[in-house]
């Protein structure tokens, strides 16, 4: 069959060291050239992914899209015209804040233009650099920063998963307008209630027309499930968690610094 749309996840998937590898470029601008879309669906902010859209030929184009912030941002590349946005409320953002305040983690917070980072982490402070993402380290543990601005997801960070595990645990008890995931092996992502990467492919979808069956996803980690399980066809790379290769219609052979997205440009575009 022939598909219309590819959402690709980007870190773990797409991307090796922040970048889209010369192999998948290319694959990707095959896919184009078939009249394939291509869009980023990513747990990143937009102002993140700016030189990657770049790289894969979408950046500032009229009809190429970006879902961000795992489905809470959608932007028509052109202009940076923001589609759809939705974000966690005021209150519900603070409470989320303030029990990081008392766990041993690196709290992030994201706006629609910029990451804030409390209890900073040297090597998330790296990272965020690397990432090229315009971000604050905050000397008090204070929400006055963030107040009256559009926030998109708190993130907790640790670099333990059974640790994160078990905050999420606690978490879901008593916030039950959020909705959690995690990504990257070191992160537990929040953002509102029925926000996730399902939903923004859903969305984009039926903005363009374009019906479900004929999208394919791709990405690696739990925060990928809710569009690997929409998706007409759901793949996952090769060093995806066990319960994620169960769920996905096609585990790749390959991982991602190997050319997963390559491979399923290949194998179902390029057939």
């Amino acid at each position: 069959m022939m598909y219309k749309i590819l959402f690709s996840d980007l870190d773990e998937t797409l991307l090796v060291n922040h970048h889209v590898p010369s192999f998948n470029q290319e694959a990707i601008q095959k896919a184009r050239q078939k009249g394939v879309r291509f869009v980023v669906a990513t747990g990143r902010s937009y102002n993140m992914i700016q030189e990657i859209l770049e790289e894969i030929g979408t950046y500032d184009q009229v009809g190429e899209y970006s879902i961000c912030f795992n489905g809470g941002l959608i932007v028509e590349n052109r202009n940076h015209r923001i589609l759809h946005f939705q974000g966690l409320e005021e209150k519900l953002a603070q409470e989320l804040f303030e029990r990081g305040r008392y766990l041993d983690v690196c709290v992030l917070v994201f706006t629609l233009d910029c990451c804030y980072i409390y209890h900073p982490d040297k090597n998330e402070i790296e990272r965020k650099k690397a990432q090229k993402a315009p971000f604050q380290v905050m000397e008090e543990y204070d929400f006055s920063a963030v107040k009256g601005q559009k926030i998109a997801k708190i993130l907790f960070m640790r670099r333990d998963m059974d640790y994160l595990r078990d905050v999420k645990s606690a978490l879901e008890k008593d916030f039950t307008q959020v909705s959690f995931s995690f990504s990257s092996n070191r992160y537990i992502e929040m953002n509102a209630m029925g926000i996730n990467k399902g939903y923004g492919i859903s969305w984009l979808c039926d903005y363009l027309h374009i019906d479900l069956k004929d999208a394919i996803a791709i990405g690696d980690n739990y925060n990928d499930v809710p569009m690997i399980k929409k998706a007409g066809l759901g793949c996952c790379v090769e060093s995806s968690y066990d319960d994620i290769k169960r769920l996905s219609d096609y585990v790749c052979e390959k991982d991602y610094g190997e050319g997963a997205v390559k491979e399923v440009i290949e194998k179902f575009i390029e057939e």
